[in-house]
């Protein structure tokens, strides 16, 4: 492998100030370097103090000077010098003048299998529809036309990988594949083929999405060899006159559906739901369905991204090109009957309450509010557990390790760890497989 430095493009530096161009990252480096990159820092830029308790630093000073606190004591570094970092040392950064040093990450080999609360980098997908609200709530740089933020993924197409501890830099698939059962739970593990059976998204809809439907389990494995997709939406927030379409309002028959698709009626057929923050919508696969414009919403789902598109509101592209209808799919995938159960739900929950909101063979959710302090033990569940911050924000600490969740963050934690404490103020979204 050869590279040239500014072949590379720059990235964010965990220390929240500079510049880094990654030479080599982790999960290239096939051992215990966790990374390798040059990092630029412009004068008087001072890094918030760094602890690892499995992780070594290194830095060469290629250009410039700097000052390195380890522990309380100053270490004035200036190019050509070489400073070492060992595990448990609290450490500083401050350039004194523009500096571009070498910086080398390598993991404790015995801390390699311990596992902890697991963060991701930001995962994000521009869409046609896309706005940029999402963004501004997770606390990002702004950018428009970002329609979904993959939270976690191990699909191909957009994978999540890990921002923190041991695993940084590496994608989560990999990770699980090198410990299924204490990741995922032994249980889950052997049913799902050691594999991550969700997908979680988060989504901002500037404009109307396109009416679809997903096949069942069944129908995706005969069609696609994969699996099928039932989801699940809780409304992070929305617009006064924001609406989501699910289900249709009385029974279609297949001739009666194809007829509206083709003279332009279908959507005459659906159900539509004024929404407000806090709803909860089941989407079981072949319920037809489609979210309107000015929502935010997190979505949980199986880990698949099949989706039949049924009707586009005749948008074009930049170039006049039409998106692909999947209309023959969808009319094997639709669940023609009309919807007999509630499916659009609304909870107030009391300070400190939790509730199990949806009890499904795929995942479980819950909303829990934490009300300065709150205790969870999962230790029974056999599976993974996902906390997403809805509002507010809170410290979770587990096995003496800390991360801070704050509103449109998520944190994974490994079926092999119990009990999480929850500081703060904020509600959650907890999601795990029975």
């Amino acid at each position: 492998m050869q590279r040239h430095l500014h072949d590379i493009s720059p990235l964010s530096t965990s220390y929240e100030m500079g510049l880094k161009r990654v030479l080599l990252s982790a999960n290239e480096s096939g051992c215990s370097i966790t990374q390798i990159a040059v990092l630029e820092l412009k004068a008087g830029e001072r890094s918030a103090q760094h602890i690892h308790p499995d992780l070594q630093d290194a830095f060469f000073i290629l250009d410039g000077e700097i000052d390195i606190t380890i522990d309380g004591q100053v270490h004035h570094c200036q190019k050509e010098d070489f400073i070492f970092v060992e595990h448990l040392k609290a450490y500083e950064l401050h350039a004194i003048t523009d500096v571009r040093m070498l910086a080398m990450g390598c993991v404790i080999e015995a801390q390699r299998t311990k596992l902890y609360p697991i963060l991701f980098e930001p995962n994000l997908r521009p869409m046609v529809w896309g706005g940029k609200r999402l963004t501004n709530w997770k606390q990002l740089p702004e950018q428009d036309n970002i329609g979904e933020s993959w939270e976690v993924s191990t699909l191909d197409m957009l994978p999540s990988v890990i921002a923190n501890g041991t695993w940084a830099g590496y994608p989560l698939s990999e990770v699980i594949a090198k410990m299924p059962e204490a990741i995922l739970g032994k249980a889950v593990a052997k049913k799902y083929h050691n594999q991550m059976p969700l997908l979680v998204k988060f989504i901002d809809t500037k404009a109307d999405l396109s009416v679809q439907v997903h096949p069942d389990d069944a129908m995706a494995q005969r069609e696609h060899n994969g699996s099928g997709k039932t989801e699940m939406w809780y409304v992070v927030d929305a617009d006064k006159d924001a609406y989501i379409y699910a289900g249709f309002k009385e029974e279609l028959t297949p001739e009666e559906y194809a007829r509206r698709v083709a003279d332009g009626t279908i959507m005459d057929a659906l159900a539509k739901h004024e929404i407000r923050t806090g709803d909860v919508f089941y989407i079981p696969a072949g319920r037809v369905h489609a979210i309107g414009k000015g929502v935010i919403l997190v979505e949980v789902q199986q880990s698949s991204d099949l989706t039949y598109r049924i009707y586009d509101w005749d948008r074009v592209d930049a170039e006049g090109k039409s998106r692909e209808l999947h209309t023959a799919l969808a009319v094997d995938a639709i669940d023609f009957e009309a919807d007999a159960e509630e499916l659009h739900k609304r909870y107030t929950l009391p300070a400190g309450g939790e509730k199990c909101v949806i009890d499904t063979p795929y995942f479980v959710m819950s909303l829990i509010d934490v009300a300065e302090h709150k205790v969870v033990d999962r230790s029974s569940l056999d599976s993974f557990v996902i906390y997403i911050c809805l509002s507010g924000g809170v410290k979770l600490a587990a096995d003496g390790v800390e991360e801070s969740l704050n509103e449109g963050e998520l944190v994974l934690i490994p079926a092999e760890m119990n009990e999480m404490e929850f500081i703060g103020n904020g509600r959650l979204m907890e999601v795990y497989i029975r």
